[in-house]
């Protein structure tokens, strides 16, 4: 399956997702006239079992929250603001342009039908939702401004944000390069500012978001979010199922009654800077393999992801963003934004040290004092093998050790003191380091077959030793290179995306 046709999967999923089970079936048999095989293909994603959640949306598992079909409200006056126009409509209600006849300015207006706030008990839910999201304060998160209570209605004003949404830019491509990383910066500050008010997003998706025409970043429907107080969170959630939109939420978010707290936004935060960065889903583009791994992720489990991004050091990023467990995520968004912001620092610098750099560190030590032991080894036996070739043989790996140490404590020293030069200064010395090692595993090999006739204990040793400095060189390096995020960079690619203007909320 080819990136465009994922594409149109996926944006005919989340739309599916925001119909009701009356009105879907209407609009697959629409949206994939004349292509079985594409309907086919978003039947599997919508009725899958595998989480059981994955077949309904936030508002489908907690209908208080879902559209109803009250008549338009274009033209009327609610409160102090008249109705202009309906701009969209999504799980929450209907959204309009509406005029504060007082101040004078356009805002966004989004109404819930009748239907679904008679209820005080949910009427009440809502009117906190609305003074959580009331108090954001950010450049980067769209602005709740009032709650308007007429009758039976129940409405939100906020800040309208004119301008493109992320899932727009998509379309034509992932991010450029070069505005990736602001991109990324200014999510992680709207973030890390409700993170720090106890506000959760749990619905970050690139729909949700919106680049605005001079450039601005606003993250919206903060009105959805839930405090991380657990005492406000009894409160907010009873009756409620499962929330979010599945191609984003955090494992945890498939267990009903499980804590959910900042973690669950690091996780969707990390899927989404994958599909930025490069135009692709980070699950994959076939749906039933994106079950399977979703299903893993419940259980704990973190899939491998073969990364590739644009950045040299997101991917590290990336990959603590997206682990199964929340504990081996980011706590919150704050310790998230300082990574990101030194990543904008300096042409490639490293992170602060956290997770498994420190196995790196530790590596290198250990494959030095192994190195080191090896020309001692050869010196032990260098009568065995006889002359001259025994004095050669140690002088050979003695040279051999001496280098392979001094560039591996030459890169502990790097990281140490001088962070910011690692990833170069790595990708300059391994290749030789990697020749070295694998020569001086050789030097020990070629004194255990001469000495093994007469002393096949000795050459058994050597044998082992040699094996494991080819372990250590073939498996673990790579293996806490990738944890410490010290990946050769990939080459930056130059991504152009054609600028448009439009309406969003």
């Amino acid at each position: 399956m080819n990136k465009e046709r994922w594409q149109k999967i996926n944006e005919i999923f989340h739309t599916a997702l925001e119909h009701d089970t009356t009105t879907r079936e209407a609009y697959l048999e629409k949206a994939t006239a004349g292509d079985p095989d594409l309907r086919r293909h978003v039947h599997e994603l919508l009725t899958q079992k595998v989480p059981a959640f994955l077949e309904k949306p936030a508002w489908a598992a907690a209908p208080d929250l879902a559209m109803g079909d009250s008549g338009s409200l274009v033209g009327k006056k609610i409160g102090d603001y008249r109705v202009l126009k309906e701009i969209g409509r999504g799980g929450m209600g209907v959204v309009y342009a509406a005029e504060d006849t007082q101040l004078r300015v356009i805002r966004a207006l989004k109404a819930l039908p009748p239907e679904f706030t008679k209820d005080p008990k949910r009427r009440q839910r809502l009117i906190r939702e609305a003074r959580i999201a009331a108090a954001l304060s950010h450049p980067a998160i769209a602005a709740v401004f009032n709650l308007v209570e007429v009758g039976d209605d129940l409405c939100i004003i906020s800040e309208l944000v004119e301008g493109r949404t992320l899932r727009e830019e998509l379309r034509g491509g992932p991010i450029a390069p070069t505005h990736l990383l602001s991109t990324l910066i200014s999510i992680a500050e709207a973030l890390a500012a409700a993170h720090a008010h106890g506000i959760v997003h749990r619905d970050l998706k690139p729909e949700n978001i919106i680049r605005r025409d001079d450039g601005q970043i606003k993250v919206l429907d903060f009105g959805l979010a839930r405090p991380t107080d657990p005492s406000q969170l009894s409160l907010l959630t009873e009756g409620l199922g499962i929330e979010g939109t599945p191609a984003y939420m955090a494992p945890e978010q498939y267990t009903p009654g499980a804590d959910i707290d900042a973690r669950a936004d690091i996780f969707a935060f990390g899927v989404m800077a994958w599909e930025l960065a490069t135009g692709e889903h980070p699950l994959g583009t076939d749906p039933a393999s994106i079950l399977v791994k979703m299903n893993e992720m419940i259980g704990g489990k973190t899939p491998g992801i073969s990364l590739a991004l644009p950045l040299p050091g997101l991917d590290r990023i990336v990959r603590r963003c997206m682990r199964g467990k929340p504990a081996e995520r980011y706590p919150s968004a704050k310790e998230l934004l300082d990574d990101l912001r030194a990543l904008d620092s300096g042409p490639h610098p490293l992170p602060a040290r956290h997770d498994s750099f420190w196995w790196w560190q530790g590596h290198q030590i250990i494959v030095s004092t192994l190195n080191a032991s090896a020309p001692a080894c050869v010196w032990a036996v260098r009568h065995w093998v006889g002359r001259p070739y025994g004095s050669r043989l140690f002088l050979v790996s003695l040279t051999l050790a001496t280098i392979s140490v001094a560039l591996r404590l030459n890169l502990f020293f790097a990281s140490r003191v001088h962070q910011e030069t690692l990833i170069e200064h790595r990708a300059r010395l391994f290749p030789a380091i990697a020749v070295l090692d694998t020569l001086l595993a050789t030097s020990l090999l070629v004194a255990a077959a001469i000495i093994a006739d007469d002393h096949d204990g000795i050459a058994a040793i050597f044998v082992a030793i040699a094996a494991v400095m080819l372990a250590l060189l073939s498996l673990i390096e790579p293996a806490t290179t990738a944890a410490a995020g010290l990946n050769r960079p990939a080459k930056t690619r130059t991504v152009l995306t054609e600028k448009s203007g439009g309406a969003s909320r």
